[in-house]
């Protein structure tokens, strides 16, 4: 058993992301102080089954979204899962519990077409500003062959706190932090040069 300890739901989700990207197996308990308990069944890294309180599946989901707090174990060796559940994909239900929005689950953000545009008034003229959901398509599109379905999601919590236009220097820290979840250098090296090509238009 792993005692993840006392989270909030934003490291609820960092761990919870941690353990899929690990492709580990077992189940995740997210205990409340009320005595509730959401549980998450994963076999290597997808999410195969949820609970929470009497809830199952995606009515499960939905709550556990709306936690704010709790302590947070991992028992690799148990596997809690009472019969078959029809979920969403992994990064889908992810994705959820991350944004907290209303999610139907289908259709993933369009991608835009056109990466830079022109200065908006907070950029110097002499600057290039890009449009932040356009980056955030092209980095989880190349990330995805190092990181997987998780890389959209850790691309989309870098990016949280950022404005809707982006500087220059706000997407090389991203390229820098993206760079460093992938960690091989060889891998590394192929991502920069595929996000450098999708931001010249080359």
């Amino acid at each position: 058993m792993v005692d993840g300890g006392l989270l909030d739901h934003r490291g609820f989700i960092r761990a919870l992301v941690t353990l899929c990207r690990d492709k580990s197996s077992g189940t995740v308990f997210y205990n409340l102080e009320s005595g509730a308990s959401a549980r998450m069944v994963l076999n290597q890294g997808e999410i195969c089954w949820l609970a929470f309180a009497e809830l199952r599946g995606v009515e499960a989901l939905r709550a556990i979204r709306e936690i704010e707090r709790g302590r947070m174990s991992f028992n690799p060796l148990l596997k809690l899962a009472i019969g078959k559940q029809v979920l969403p994909t992994t990064p889908e239900i992810l994705r959820a519990i991350n944004t907290r929005e209303a999610h139907s689950f289908a259709a993933e953000p369009p991608v835009i077409a056109t990466l830079e545009n022109t200065n908006s008034p907070a950029e110097p003229a002499t600057g290039r500003s890009f449009d932040k959901q356009a980056v955030c398509e092209l980095f989880s599109r190349e990330a995805m062959e190092f990181l997987g379905p998780i890389a959209r999601l850790l691309c989309e919590d870098y990016m949280k706190s950022m404005p809707q236009r982006i500087s220059s220097n706000e997407v090389k820290k991203l390229l820098n932090a993206v760079a460093q979840d992938i960690g091989d250098e060889q891998k590394v090296r192929r991502f920069k040069e595929g996000i450098k090509k999708g931001l010249s238009g080359k």
